[in-house]
């Protein structure tokens, strides 16, 4: 999806974050337009990502999340932030919503008729609309299924891929302990990786 994406443009470049990062944090959409330029704090082994509030956190206590370097440039989420952020900089913006739209013009600014938030912040709704959008450039099959949920079940499904337990992706991607939802995705993908016929002698 990210390489067909257009980086030498702002919205390339806002886009790939929204999708990178996305992935990378398990995050709900509405965790990915809230985020803040504050929210990053960049160190020696990756960054930090403060979540503020989301579905699950009633108190809004909020949580943090480490986001490691990638071995892949155009998919790291460490790089695809400063990217990010750079290019914001480039255009006199240093600090407020991280996501921001952009118009048809390749300008940062506000919603056509004065809607949405004054900073220019992109919605929920628009992560929606750039997973879909990419995701049909892309030419992937079922493309127009894909949805703002998707960056998050695929973290889901890839990390148990991986090997990583249940407990650490559901605490990393902001599921409770024993979420019905997550334990979901773990059976589509432990069901082919840890199929019960495995090593049986058929």
């Amino acid at each position: 999806m990210v390489d067909t994406l257009d980086t030498s443009k702002l919205a390339g470049v806002r886009d790939r974050a929204v999708l990178v990062v996305g992935f990378a944090l398990g995050a709900r959409r509405s965790e990915i337009a809230a985020l803040d330029m504050e929210d990053l704090d960049f160190n020696a082994d990756g960054v930090e990502v403060f979540i503020r509030r989301s579905k699950t956190d009633k108190d809004a206590a909020g949580r943090k999340v480490h986001l490691p370097y990638g071995t892949n440039a155009v998919t790291c989420p460490v790089r695809t932030l400063r990217a990010s952020l750079a290019e914001l900089e480039e255009h006199g913006v240093t600090s407020g919503a991280l996501f921001r739209r952009i118009d048809k013009h390749g300008q940062l600014g506000r919603a056509p008729h004065g809607r949405g938030s004054a900073d220019g912040r992109i919605t929920g709704q628009a992560v929606d609309i750039i997973i879909k959008r990419t995701a049909l450039a892309a030419g992937l099959d079922a493309a127009s299924a894909y949805s703002g949920h998707s960056l998050r079940r695929g973290f889901a499904t890839e990390a148990r891929r991986a090997g990583h337990d249940q407990i650490r992706i559901g605490r990393h991607g902001g599921w409770k302990d024993g979420c019905p939802t997550l334990a979901g995705y773990m059976e589509d993908v432990d069901r082919v990786t840890s199929n019960a016929l495995t090593g049986v002698g058929l």
